[in-house]
């Protein structure tokens, strides 16, 4: 394949869904140079593109289906100046260092590509836990998918998955696997969750539940896989009472445990968080290299379609704001960590001065967290050393859901800069 080098660009987009095309829409508005953005695949919208409905509301204050919200960012997109490369693959970056550019190598069908880039956005997503990770016992059969293959298979490709599924998981997405899988005819024999409470809203899974007549298991695993070429069914462990069942099936779709993509960090200056599987941000979503900033569900895993979006555009302010002064800092910053069952926290670096400016909402993305499980009744405490700097009771925090976390409130007056702040989750 040729190889050919590239003149310097200013900003460089590495993803083509609701957070990047974002970014690259509030790019424009600021003029901000050459930008271009790198999408692997061969559309702009990303997931939205094989989803169904309640999209765009907080971005774009109306709701599209799944694939007229994707299509209204492309169009979008492509009346800006943007260079858009389509079938475009980053294959490494090449962090710089004082005043450096970025050095992003891209593969694509004209083949490979150097660019030296001012600013860098990264905004490649995340996917599910495939059944490796998830450590399921049994054969590997036929027919089974994560919800992210079940859609492109059934939306993109007109394909029926099977005749009868169970789907693992109950996360939100797992609600949007309800609906693909009833529009390709399949039939759902159950819902499966591990732990004893769903991990969304309860009353609208189980109003859906109850109206298309699926079985939603919890406390239960999948304890073995039945089928040799293709699945036949699975047995059920109920964890509480120890009984095992059996579930006739020939489909199993594996959902939620979402994990960030990132492997362009690996081996980079760009700080990993073990936490989250994806880079260190602070504020102004800059990761710890200068002019690297990230956006979107490659922070941590999966988030709503239209807060990614609204963090893309947060992602451009910092981009344009950095270009402007190369990121003159306007205080020392803080690292923030969690403890388990807090699953995570983002971002993991405050500056203290600049809290209350950073607020979080339903309507706002900003600082949150998630807790890997469902607790009830407890209370989450930030400590700093010795100090408790904040504190909120809660009667129940859902798992695997956002949480938002109000900065503003914390003492920093309190907080040891060196020590950084850690949240933990105590018993009320």
């Amino acid at each position: 394949m040729n190889h050919q080098k590239s003149s310097t660009l200013d900003v460089a987009i590495i993803g083509g869904g609701p957070a990047g095309v974002s970014a690259c829409l509030e790019l424009a508005k600021a003029q901000s140079g050459k930008v271009a953005l790198f999408e692997s695949g061969p559309e702009l919208g990303g997931i939205p593109r094989t989803c169904h409905v309640f999209f765009g509301m907080r971005d774009m204050k109306r709701i599209y289906s799944g694939p007229a919200y994707a299509k209204k960012l492309d169009r979008l997109a492509r009346e800006t100046s943007t260079d858009i490369h389509l079938n475009a693959t980053v294959m490494q970056i090449v962090p710089g260092s004082h005043g450096v550019p970025h050095r992003i190598q891209v593969g694509s069908r004209e083949g490979f590509t150097t660019y030296d880039a001012r600013t860098v956005l990264l905004a490649t997503g995340c996917y599910e836990s495939p059944r490796d990770t998830r450590l399921l016992p049994g054969p590997r059969p036929a027919g089974i998918f994560t919800t992210g293959t079940l859609q492109e298979l059934v939306r993109n490709c007109g394909s029926k998955p099977g005749k009868r599924a169970i789907i693992v998981g109950s996360e939100i997405v797992a609600l949007s696997c309800v609906l693909t899988l009833r529009h390709a005819g399949t039939a759902i024999a159950g819902l499966v969750e591990e732990d004893d409470e769903l991990q969304t809203n309860p009353l609208l899974a189980r109003s859906m539940g109850g109206m298309l007549g699926i079985p939603l298991y919890t406390g239960t695993s999948v304890n073995a896989i039945v089928g040799t070429k293709r699945v036949e069914g699975v047995q059920l462990l109920d964890r509480r009472t120890q009984k095992i069942q059996d579930v006739a099936c020939d489909t199993i779709i594996l959902t939620g445990k979402f994990r960030a993509y990132s492997p362009l960090i690996d081996n980079t200056a760009i700080g990993y968080d073990p936490a989250t599987y994806g880079p260190a941000i602070d504020m102004n979503l800059m990761t710890t290299v200068p002019g690297i900033f990230a956006a979107g569900n490659m922070l941590r895993g999966a988030e709503m379609h239209d807060l990614c979006a609204l963090e893309g555009r947060r992602a451009a302010k910092g981009i344009v704001a950095y270009l402007k002064d190369q990121g003159a800092k306007t205080g020392r910053r803080i690292s923030i960590a969690a403890e388990d069952p807090v699953r995570y926290v983002v971002p993991q670096r405050i500056i203290p001065e600049e809290a209350k400016s950073y607020r979080s909402s339903l309507f706002h993305p900003g600082p949150s967290i998630q807790l890997s499980h469902t607790v009830k009744k407890g209370v989450l405490e930030a400590w700093s050393g010795s100090q408790v700097i904040w504190r909120k009771p809660f009667t129940k925090f859902i798992g695997n859901t956002r949480i938002p976390l109000p900065l503003d409130e914390f003492n920093w007056q309190k907080a040891d800069r060196d020590t950084g702040v850690v949240l933990k989750v105590v018993a009320s």
